[in-house]
């Protein structure tokens, strides 16, 4: 991520974490929305996109995704910020995750934000735990006793 900027003026801060924050949920609601174009225009030209197997992906795009997935949607729990660099936590629905492993699963994203707009969106993911507890809350429902 880039070098963090310093605010001395009193909100400015403030303002600058606001405006981070904005710009990553708005990219979030495009997805949620399955707003491709919109998608596009939040990204730097030299936009990277990272999936939670680490393959990398430069350069604008339009996510097919969601034509695979139009039920796919981002449900935000939490944001942090930091320099200039936005983190969701959250959960997803609709999604290539069987249902039973989306309600297991905790899904981090990171947006680096750069003169308004998303710089790099990289996706992380607890999916291989997330896989065992469905599938022990899914035992744990099939064998209980009478």
């Amino acid at each position: 991520m880039s070098k963090p900027e310093v605010y001395r003026e009193n909100g400015d801060a403030s303002r600058k974490v606001d405006a981070l924050k904005s710009v990553a949920l708005k990219f979030v609601e495009c997805i949620n929305d399955g707003d491709t174009d919109g998608l596009f225009e939040l990204q730097t030209e030299d936009f990277t996109f990272i999936d939670v197997s680490g393959n990398v992906e430069r350069g604008r795009q339009r996510w097919d995704y969601f034509s695979v997935y139009p039920k796919y949607g981002i449900h935000v729990e939490h944001v942090l910020t930091g320099g200039n660099g936005v983190a969701i936590i959250g959960k997803t629905t609709g999604s290539h995750v069987p249902p039973e492993v989306e309600d297991e699963e905790t899904v981090l994203w990171t947006a680096e934000i750069r003169d308004g707009l998303v710089a790099e969106w990289r996706i992380y993911t607890d999916i291989e735990e997330a896989k065992k507890k469905a599938n022990k809350s899914h035992q744990e429902t099939h064998t209980a006793a009478p």
